[in-house]
């Protein structure tokens, strides 16, 4: 079998991913161009792990089981708008708020769990975030956008659970598909 590239993350509820994609809409209207998330691919990355042998997902299974211990079910909310320049185009993401000592408890047993498997830890460190878009280019200046687009601050995420995610293909259309989930300590 050939290798799979996998990362691991927390999915959404229709209703998140719904308001994303209504926020999402908001900024394609401020947008030239882009290349947009599409909706049902929405999720908050804890980790990207890269191409693995599928007989190596047992491991990384067996990591997250490692990694959750003593982490209950927390909850995040949405925070504001973002963005990381890339040139004259830009990512454009959400912010999370909420939880955040839950959620960054939860990366670094990750990361443990995951170098003891033989998996780097991540140098830069833990920046969460929803990407809602790549390679934008914006008619008007991102602060105006940022500023004109708010977040609700009803919209909850449930975190009960993570997942081992699938990055692949299918008929050209990238796809996000869950090979394992892994729930938390209740």
């Amino acid at each position: 079998m050939k290798a799979m590239r996998v990362f691991i993350a927390i999915e959404f509820e229709q209703p998140i991913k719904d308001y994303l994609n209504r926020i999402q809409k908001q900024i394609m209207s401020y947008s030239t161009d882009g290349n947009f998330s599409r909706p049902e691919n929405f999720h908050l990355t804890l980790k990207f792990i890269g191409e693995v042998e599928p007989s190596f997902l047992g491991n990384i299974t067996a990591a997250m089981a490692q990694a959750v211990q003593g982490i209950k079910p927390f909850k995040l909310g949405l925070h504001s708008l973002g963005n990381f320049p890339r040139g004259n185009k830009m990512i454009i993401w959400m912010g999370v708020c909420g939880e955040l000592d839950a959620l960054n408890l939860l990366f670094n047993q990750l990361e443990t769990s995951l170098s003891d498997i033989g998996i780097a830890k991540d140098t830069r460190g833990y920046s969460p975030h929803i990407t809602l878009g790549r390679e934008v280019r914006l008619a008007v200046p991102f602060s105006k956008v940022a500023s004109a687009i708010a977040a609700d601050p009803y919209q909850i995420i449930e975190v009960r659970k993570i997942s081992l995610m699938e990055s692949t293909r299918q008929e050209g259309r990238l796809m996000y598909i869950p090979l394992y989930r892994q729930p938390l300590a209740d």
